[in-house]
């Protein structure tokens, strides 16, 4: 039905021109006279030009799409740029060019630059920049170009759909964070120690190959001026390393932040060489026994990228379901709201870890009554740049 209107809407547009030719020239015909063939020769190059747009073919190729920023994080602004080109031989006076309409849920849609007027001529090479605001956590997909090309007085106007895929994460947003003291004890003894969530630098065990992405401080120089190789120290790991995150997808509340702060947590770890799990249980099901590499890391980021707030139960039954994977970890939850049926959990002894930390990204609400052995930490959820207090954990 579609198709069948613009194809009426198009043809009744040419026949209006074809019509104000006939006039013009059956006008000059019985009037005759100066003015009245003066009138006709004036319009007929116009005419005949509007004749030709509506029939000519236009062809538009080598469509491209380059952003300013390489990896884009939620909030971020980016300025698009497109490129193309007019393959068509017939010379366009006018051409507009816009974006097929977006998924107007993972931006914020602005009327600046939303098209662009170019006069053509014989021009071939087009570009063309527009900035997309305020961008949210998703997958962004671009469908194509609506390219627009009227004549002189916009009797005849030509509209040309070019399909042209193409696809962009806007990841989580990422901040600095500070680490959780906790006060475990080591592989072997039973000496407690206060150490953090990462890797403790003070007790060198040994050395080994130098891999990329190693800290500069790391490198064992009395082996470096010895035989010239590079080479790592090795650091005395501890239980509490073993770090197990659990991201609640059923609360809907300051959803986006849990999912800001849990990217901001894993990548704190990673990048002082922790150990790390992640268990992301809604809709779909994913879990990372083991995230310690800048692969397994953006693997995992890619997952946060799509992840919404639809678990039909909450965190606290993954607890109960999942307890042997966690058993020998420390457990951090981070929720937008910390629910009865889990202040329940955390209020019972159990053992279904060795320690369970609980970050609500929230206000602190009917906290004060509440006593139990694991910790619970509430965050204000429009805080950028968040500092994890320091929690220490017997």
């Amino acid at each position: 039905m579609n198709r069948l209107n613009e194809f009426f809407k198009h043809g009744g547009r040419l026949v209006t021109v074809v019509s104000l030719l006939v006039i013009t020239y059956c006008f000059a015909m019985f009037q005759g006279g100066f003015v009245s063939w003066y009138l006709f020769f004036t319009l007929l190059p116009f005419v005949i030009y509007s004749i030709l747009l509506a029939t000519m073919p236009i062809k538009i190729t080598e469509i491209s799409r380059t952003f300013s920023k390489e990896r884009v994080e939620r909030g971020d602004n980016i300025v698009v740029t497109v490129k193309f080109r007019n393959a068509s031989w017939f010379p366009v006076i006018f051409l507009t060019v816009e974006e097929l309409p977006m998924d107007s849920r993972y931006y914020e849609p602005s009327t600046e630059n939303a098209s662009k007027l170019f006069l053509v001529g014989w021009k071939r090479e087009f570009e063309w920049s527009y900035e997309l605001k305020q961008l949210k956590r998703g997958e962004h997909h671009f469908q194509g170009i609506i390219v627009t090309c009227t004549d002189f007085f916009g009797w005849t106007i030509r509209k040309v759909k070019v399909e042209k895929p193409q696809m962009f994460f806007v990841y989580p947003k990422v901040y600095p964070v500070n680490t959780v003291p906790l006060k475990m004890q080591y592989d072997q003894g039973t000496m407690a120690s206060l150490h953090s969530l990462i890797k403790d630098t003070t007790m060198v065990t040994g050395v080994r190959e130098y891999v990329p992405g190693d800290r500069f401080s790391w490198i064992h120089w009395k082996s470096f001026a010895k035989n010239g190789e590079l080479r790592t120290k090795e650091f005395e790991d501890k239980q509490s390393q073993n770090i197990f995150f659990l991201i609640d997808r059923s609360v809907q509340q300051n959803f986006e932040q849990v999912v800001d702060l849990t990217a901001s947590s894993i990548r704190m770890i990673v990048k002082e060489r922790g150990d790390v799990s992640l268990l992301s249980v809604g809709m779909d099901r994913y879990f990372a026994p083991v995230i310690k590499t800048e692969s397994q890391f953006e693997k995992m980021m890619q997952h946060l990228v799509s992840i919404q707030s639809d678990a039909q139960f909450g965190v606290d039954k993954l607890l109960l379901e999942d307890q042997k994977l966690m058993m020998r970890s420390v457990v951090v939850i981070v929720t937008g709201e910390l629910t009865p049926n889990l202040k329940e959990l955390l209020s019972s002894s159990s053992n279904y870890a060795k320690k369970i930390i609980c970050f609500v990204i929230g206000n602190e609400t009917d906290s004060a009554p509440f006593h139990h052995n694991n910790q619970v930490i509430f965050m204000k959820p429009a805080s950028e740049k968040q500092v994890v207090a320091e929690v220490n954990v017997s």
